[in-house]
């Protein structure tokens, strides 16, 4: 396997008992990771050892596989699942591997007064990673975090259980050592068939291998979800977070002005669900549409804004929906630089059954390749206002396009932002006296970001000052408030939310800045 004989491997990976550390071996390109899980005789038998009174029997649950039984009065055992598993949430981060996984499995003859009986003291689930080698580090400790840890504490609970792990492997050796089988690919299939464990496998290999979700049923009893997170995209001018540093970064920032993009049918995510899910949350999946803000849905589904984002929180991790701006022909959108266009056929068999012949995709795709607003757009009239948005709905859930924002920079003169006149600063200049960060000779043209206004020094003050003489008290009154959002770190629609007001009011404000004042970065 991989080059290396089985034996050699299999004693590379078995190594001396540690606890339930982590195991990182690097070979070649190939880094193997696991966790490995060292157990007592007591560990996997303690069910046994659980009191039944009045000769109870553990029964089996539904559906149960012949090694699991009802753990009702196990409170012990579970404790030490709950203590296992990790209730953190992960960061958005990526990871794709087309890389094999490996069960090794060791045993220890014990023996006892009456039988000699053989035990599992030892499994070990191995995962094969060939990433780049500037990744590496970022791949392993992803997928050790989010998949392996999680799947081998569910392995080890059903050990511990029913002995499910040694069952199992001794189940897949014997079919590998008393099966007349020559082809690797016939034995694969047979111990598929046979083996729930290997099939557990198997369907994680191939949901982490593309990106996907894994939802698995380990001896059909622990129900798990497995995944690693995506990379949340984030852009030069995005809000402040407070969570910077921290696991959460990579999220995106949920507020109130935004809305949810349901990336399935609403059907397709409710079949998913199990049958006790929140009600909550099965109503605002029925009623979610992109042009409703979340601050608008407590009212409609009679709960706090806080659920909601605890709600729209778990359908994004579970890449069941995603966030947007409420979609509106006021927006702006572009053809996304990461669409896939391998995929257009597809997209455009689409348009044909969804649309009429006047929105040809390809025609509204090459539209939008450079910014412009709905009214703009040659392509569509206002009366199929209603059309467009749902076909800018089915391109943002396919990732084929994204809506541009407006960023505000009210750019200041060098020398008032330094809190000299310009004579004074000239001079300084003239004679070298002036050590700013970043001033050349010609910083008499150069201008900087403007302070928040109740931040401002004097100076900055005195210039803002300028632009509202003789202006209205309430327009002083909005140009004080607004000002602190110029700093290219506030989109327009958080603007508006924020201070609730209306499109033309922040105009209003903008109005009064010169162009060579005022800076609009759109991304």
């Amino acid at each position: 396997m991989f080059g290396l004989e089985t034996s050699v491997l299999a004693t590379a990976l078995c190594p001396n008992p540690k606890g339930s550390s982590k195991f990182q071996l690097s070979i070649d390109d190939l880094t193997f990771v696991g966790q490995p899980v060292f157990m007592n005789r007591a560990d996997e038998y303690k069910q046994s050892e659980v009191p039944l009174s009045k000769n109870k029997e553990l029964t089996k649950r539904n559906g149960d596989s012949e090694y699991s039984t009802d753990l009702d009065e196990d409170e012990e055992l579970l404790k030490q699942f709950s203590r296992l598993t990790t209730s953190e949430e992960p960061s958005f981060e990526d990871l794709t591997t087309q890389t094999p996984f490996n069960v090794t499995s060791g045993n220890n003859d014990v023996s006892s007064t009456s039988t000699k009986q053989q035990h599992s003291t030892f499994f070990h689930l191995v995962f094969v990673l060939d990433p780049p080698e500037l990744e590496l580090c970022k791949q392993v400790d992803s997928i050790y975090k989010y998949v392996i840890t999680r799947l081998t504490a569910a392995l080890q609970y059903e050990q511990q259980r029913c002995g499910y792990v040694r069952k199992e492997s001794e189940l897949i050796m014997s079919l590998r050592d008393n099966t007349d089988i020559a082809s690797m690919d016939k034995l694969m299939e047979i111990t598929l068939e046979k083996s729930s464990l290997a099939r557990t496998i198997r369907q994680v290999y191939e949901s982490i291998s593309t990106d996907s979700i894994a939802h698995i049923l380990v001896n059909d009893y622990i129900d798990l979800s497995l995944q690693l997170p995506p990379l949340a995209p984030t852009t030069l001018f995005a809000p402040n977070n407070d969570m910077e540093g921290n696991e959460y970064t990579h999220y995106p920032v949920i507020a109130p002005y935004h809305a949810l993009l349901l990336l399935e049918d609403p059907e397709e995510i409710l079949r998913s669900m199990p049958l006790d899910s929140n009600p909550t949350l099965v109503q605002l999946v029925q009623i979610l549409t992109p042009t409703q803000r979340l601050a608008d849905l407590c009212t409609v589904v009679d709960c706090s804004l806080a659920q909601i984002f605890r709600i729209a929180a778990h359908l994004i991790y579970w890449r069941k929906a995603k966030i947007i701006d409420v979609i509106s022909v006021r927006n702006i959108y572009v053809v996304s630089p990461t669409a896939d266009m391998n995929s257009l056929p597809t997209y455009i068999e689409y348009f044909k059954q969804h649309f009429p012949p006047d929105f040809d995709l390809v025609k509204i795709l090459a539209s939008l390749s450079t910014p412009k607003p709905y009214f703009k757009n040659p392509l569509v009239s206002r009366e199929l206002r209603t059309l467009y948005l749902e076909a800018i709905t089915y391109l943002l859930k396919n990732d084929l396009v994204v809506q541009l924002h407006a960023y505000i920079l009210l750019m200041i003169p060098q020398y008032i932002k330094t809190g000299y006149t310009k004579e004074e600063f000239e001079e300084k200049l003239r004679n070298g006296d002036y050590e700013g960060s970043g001033v050349s000779l010609n910083a008499m043209d150069e201008t900087a970001p403007i302070s928040p206004y109740d931040k401002a020094s004097d100076s900055e003050r005195v210039w803002l000052n300028k632009f509202v003489v003789n202006q209205p008290r309430e327009t002083v009154t909005m140009f004080e408030r607004l000002t602190k959002y110029f700093n290219g770190k506030h989109h327009v629609e958080e603007i508006l939310f924020r201070e609730t007001i209306k499109p033309r009011d922040l105009g209003k404000i903008l109005s009064l800045f010169n162009r060579e004042e005022l800076i609009i970065v759109w991304c």
